[in-house]
């Protein structure tokens, strides 16, 4: 099999069901799958400003500043005005805010954890070092 639009068509369905079991785990949260991106990237990357961490998350201004406010009002993001320029906010998470994302993080792990205990621990390596080659080493 080489073809590469039916080998991008099964890592999509991979990439789906691990997304679809991550959501059922997160399903007596209150914290969206978006919501908790934000989390992830606010805890890698405290004290970003409104547009940067907009586009860290890949999303516009406005679906940010929706999904920063619902956690400002959940209590998980703190902003704080910046000190060189009062004019900028920055974000970062509330203790609340880290002990929430660091729930969802250690279910999403036991999910990941569950699936590659199934294989071979070369397999594992293998695959570990041809994801970081394709996409890069993860920033946090």
């Amino acid at each position: 099999m080489h073809d590469p639009v039916e080998i991008a068509a099964r890592f999509q369905n991979i990439a789906t069901r691990l997304l679809r079991q991550a959501r059922v785990l997160d399903e007596g949260s209150s914290i969206t799958s978006a919501q908790y991106s934000t989390l992830s990237t606010l805890f890698s990357h405290p004290g970003l400003p409104l547009t940067e961490l907009a586009a860290f998350e890949m999303v516009s201004h406005p679906t940010m500043s929706r999904t920063v406010s619902a956690l400002i009002k959940q209590g998980l993001i703190v902003s704080a005005k910046d000190s060189q320029d009062r004019r900028a906010v920055r974000l970062s998470l509330s203790e609340a805010g880290k002990v929430a994302y660091q729930q969802v993080y250690a279910k999403r792990l036991a999910i990941i954890g569950a699936v590659l205990k199934r294989l071979k621990p070369e397999t594992v390596a293998d695959l570990l070092d041809n994801f970081e080659q394709l996409m890069g080493k993860p920033d946090s």
